[in-house]
């Protein structure tokens, strides 16, 4: 029997392909475009964690590889680059159990976060909300990880993940953190149990380690009330705004997002006053209206007393009407916004992303200034009429996270390869000032040299990988670890 079959065996002919068709409609990926060898072999459809440690199985004897899929358009982390089995997750997506009473929840990896947020708030809880649509899985929020609105006060998905079951590259089905208690009396009530924290082994590890089959989720109370607010900036009040930005985190606000002025001017939106540079976002909450009362107090009197000047009306266009469907007050509040007006800028090219960097929010002038400073030295500053467009947002131990989206004329090789002279000339300052990134990881479009800085967590990655799994089935290729040794 060859691994076709007995992939069929396992999920039934109906859940496994090979039609050219298919594999060319799974191989596109919106993140890496095409660049990439994506293409799979064979498409997979589990729908238990027992189908998924039998795939491993036969993928260990066949030496197939294997790629996990999550709910929307990404082939999995870096895409099938080895070919192989592209195990879409699609049909494991039930909400397992949602325990309103100590605020636990349980989803299946392709359970996408949306859903699972949806379920949530009819039931008076929450997650940190996603800014798209149909959502990427759980799982894949989990492995990467992935921002929400409200990572600035509760962080990213993982500082709320507490615990995942999982299926180890050999086939073994494992759980870790509170899920290795999931069928207790107690359930699975605390991320650390005895012995080491191996929810943390998987979470960022963008899916080499195992695939993600369940995850438990520690949920947040929904508040009942919740306001908008804006605040303007000049470009010289740079460091102002930064302490801004700490004391509103340290002060933990729900949600802050800073943009400068090209964002806003990109969609025709006239912002007073005319010397504003950067806009400060905020979105608040409290239980009762004493309590969200006191929070838009602190908020005013940090920006003011920094020269923030208030912009009557632009957080709730910002919070409620550009988000997305999925964020839980835009059907609470969006009826009563004026639509924003129509985009009449014409230009050639897409915006491509410089890079999304995390790095202390103390560093923010220091980063903000370099981006500038490096764009303007390859001519991408002016390349076209659209700025390039700045978007941070801070994030709770005082972090930020932000991405600058440059527009560039795809149809012009020369300034195609100026934007990414501009890009690697950026990414070689900013990794050797000590800085992270949210979610690409080698080789995604990026340097060997972001390792440079952490070569013995990049050894001890390698070694766990290659104890995890000596034939190298899961996700190869991601990192390469094994090439050198063949």
């Amino acid at each position: 029997m060859d691994i076709v079959g007995a992939l069929e065996k396992i999920v039934g002919p109906k859940r496994v392909t090979t039609s050219e068709p298919v594999r060319d409609a799974y191989s596109f990926n919106f993140a890496l475009g095409k660049s990439f060898p994506l293409k799979p072999d064979i498409i997979v459809m589990p729908e238990t964690v027992e189908h998924v440690s039998q795939i491993l199985k036969a993928a260990n004897q066949y030496r197939v590889p294997v790629t996990p899929k999550g709910a929307i358009g990404l082939t999995g982390c870096a895409g099938p680059r080895k070919g192989g089995i592209l195990l879409d997750m699609a049909l494991m997506d039930k909400i397992l159990s949602i325990d309103v009473k100590n605020m636990k929840a349980i989803a299946e990896g392709g359970c996408s976060y949306y859903k699972l947020t949806q379920e949530l708030y009819k039931q008076g809880l929450m997650l940190p909300m996603p800014v798209w649509y149909a959502g990427a899985s759980v799982a894949a929020s989990a492995i990467l990880p992935s921002n929400g609105m409200g990572k600035t006060r509760y962080g990213v998905d993982t500082d709320l993940v507490e615990g995942f079951e999982v299926v180890l590259p050999d086939g073994e089905i494992i759980r870790v953190g509170s899920m290795a208690y999931a069928d207790t009396d107690f359930g699975p009530f605390y991320r650390f149990i005895n012995g080491p924290d191996l929810v943390g082994l998987f979470t960022k590890s963008t899916g080499i380690f195992g695939i993600i089959t369940k995850v438990a989720h520690y949920c947040l109370r929904l508040p009942k009330y919740w306001s908008f607010h804006a605040y303007a900036f000049p470009r010289e009040s740079i460091q102002d705004l930064t302490d801004v930005l700490i004391d509103s985190t340290a002060m933990e606000v729900f949600d802050a997002h800073v943009n400068d002025k090209w964002r806003w001017m990109r969609e025709q939106r006239k912002i007073e006053p005319e010397n504003y540079h950067f806009t400060l976002t905020y979105a608040l909450n409290g239980f009762n209206r004493k309590e969200l009362e006191g929070r838009e107090e602190s908020v005013e009197q940090i920006c003011r007393d920094r020269g923030g000047t208030y912009i009557p009306g632009f957080g709730e266009y910002f919070h409620i009407q550009w988000p997305s469907a999925s964020y839980y007050f835009a059907t609470q509040y969006s009826p009563k916004l004026t639509p924003p007006p129509p985009n009449g800028v014409k230009t050639l090219g897409a915006f491509h992303e410089l890079d999304e960097h995390i790095y202390p929010t103390s560093h923010f002038p220091e980063v903000y200034n370099k981006i500038e400073e490096v764009l303007q030295k390859y001519g991408v500053w002016d390349h076209l009429p659209i700025k390039p467009v700045f978007d941070g947002y801070p994030i709770k131990r005082l972090i930020i996270a932000s991405q600058t989206w440059v527009r560039v004329n795809d149809h012009d090789p020369y300034w195609i390869k100026q934007f990414q002279d501009a890009q690697a000339e950026m990414r070689n300052w900013f990794v050797h000032k000590g800085g992270l990134y949210q979610q690409r990881m080698p080789p995604l479009l990026m340097p060997e040299y972001v390792w440079d800085v952490q070569m013995g967590a990049f050894n001890l990655t390698r070694s766990i990988k290659e104890k995890l799994d000596p034939h190298n089935i899961l996700s190869p290729g991601l990192y390469d670890f094994m090439e050198s040794a063949r």
